[in-house]
């Protein structure tokens, strides 16, 4: 009876090198293998990586940009928001205004009001007045707005003004009533007990849109909010900025908390939920078209540890005649896949590394439907995500290798030896 070829501790060394000179003799084919792989692993982990800086990127145009990271309102106003959201209007008080900024993460807080109205140039006596359009409007304060929002300029266009004496028309607003800077505007909006007021403004600019939904709007000064609506020293919500937005839930929480039943507090995705909805469906296209890159990536390995074990029967029966057993033979064919998953593995995040460092600083310029801005995307990596994606890589080749290597074990000798 033929003894065992290998034994003891030294087993599965002399197996691993085995299995790293097997990998290295067809190198035509380790080489396009490796380059599937390669090029999968960095394709997974770059789509993810561009995601990543892509919801950045909505998370700061919404919460630094135009939303804040947090509002506060009356309770029962985001359910009212439809109706009459100016009856649950409330006073601007110093004590208000002390008692948000004392909890803990809050960086800076500012009242706002929220409403909607018709708008028209203002034209001379004896030119025909052009058609009013209906807009929908946040007033804000111009002194405090920036702590919270300091990315808002960056939607304004270049020389636009924003002061208590004037407005900034969206853009598509600003295009559809043909205003351009200076000119006088005519607003109209119902205050809350439903009587029609009017005032008069300037355009101080216009206003670019980064994210879709935002069709005709505009941005006023607050006081000029308040003598329209009469609700002269009132608000209908405070926007809230957070130290670190990471932390918004924690401070969502502090917050309701502090302020008791009579108010409610919502994060910006509450506010806005379809972005939410947008950014769980770039998740959800993500990780098919990961789990697509990985499946063909993995076959890849699977075929090539087949052609393998059919090229080498005779080698496969000569080693079963010398004394390896089966359980080795199939260790072996194992050990390769898992060699060439680990090189492949490391090749991919060596090429996912070296893009994202391309276009962490630079980033990448993204414009989404019906918006008139790009932003620009900065991908970084996500260390859980990548260190499944390379697991997964690893494993999943060891995995997808085992119906070749469990072949190549079960070949008998005397036919392995006769090429059968």
């Amino acid at each position: 009876m033929a003894r065992p070829m290998l034994k003891g501790a030294a087993d599965m060394w002399t197996l691993l090198a085995m299995a790293w000179r097997n990998v290295r003799r067809n190198r035509r084919r380790t080489a396009i293998t490796l380059a599937a792989m390669v090029v999968g692993i960095a394709a997974v982990i770059g789509i993810r990586s561009v995601l990543n800086g892509l919801q950045a990127g909505i998370i700061r145009a919404s919460a630094e940009g135009a939303l804040g990271a947090l509002q506060v309102h009356r309770a029962g106003y985001l359910d009212n928001i439809l109706s009459t959201p100016l009856s649950l209007d409330f006073p601007i008080e110093d004590a208000l205004l002390n008692k948000v900024r004392a909890v803990k993460g809050v960086k800076a807080v500012t009242p706002r009001i929220q409403f909607a109205g018709s708008l028209t140039v203002s034209v001379p006596p004896d030119q025909e007045m052009p058609e009013a359009l209906f807009f929908g409007a946040v007033a804000v304060d111009p002194k405090t707005e920036l702590d919270v929002c300091p990315m808002r300029p960056d939607l304004y266009t270049d020389g636009t003004r924003f002061d208590d004496d004037h407005l900034v028309l969206g853009s598509a607003l600003a295009q559809a009533l043909g205003a351009k800077v200076n000119d006088e505007v005519i607003l109209l909006a119902p205050d809350k007990e439903g009587s029609l007021n009017g005032e008069l403004s300037k355009v101080g600019g216009a206003m670019h849109a980064m994210l879709p939904g935002e069709p005709k709007v505009a941005v006023v000064p607050l006081g000029l909010a308040q003598r329209l609506l009469r609700m002269e020293g009132r608000a209908t919500e405070l926007a809230v900025a957070v130290d670190d937005l990471r932390d918004i839930p924690a401070v969502q929480e502090r917050l309701r908390a502090a302020l008791g039943p009579e108010w409610e507090v919502h994060t910006w995705l509450e506010v806005v939920p379809e972005r939410q909805l947008i950014m769980r469906l770039q998740d959800g296209i993500g990780v098919i078209v990961s789990v697509v890159f990985l499946v063909l990536m993995l076959l890849g390995v699977a075929n090539t540890t087949l052609m393998a074990v059919l090229e080498r029967t005779r080698e496969v029966g000569t080693m079963l005649s010398l004394g390896l057993t089966r359980g080795q033979v199939m260790a072996l064919f194992l050990l390769e896949a898992l060699v060439m998953g680990v090189l492949g593995a490391l090749g991919g995040l060596a090429l996912a590394s070296a893009f994202v460092a391309r276009f962490a600083h630079g980033g990448i310029q993204f414009r989404a439907p019906s918006a008139t801005k790009p932003f620009d995307v900065l991908p970084y990596l996500s260390p859980r995500f990548t260190v499944i994606v390379l697991a997964v890589a690893v494993v999943g080749s060891v995995v997808f290798a085992l119906y070749p290597a469990r072949r190549a074990s079960r070949l008998r000798p005397v036919e392995a030896l006769a090429g059968r």
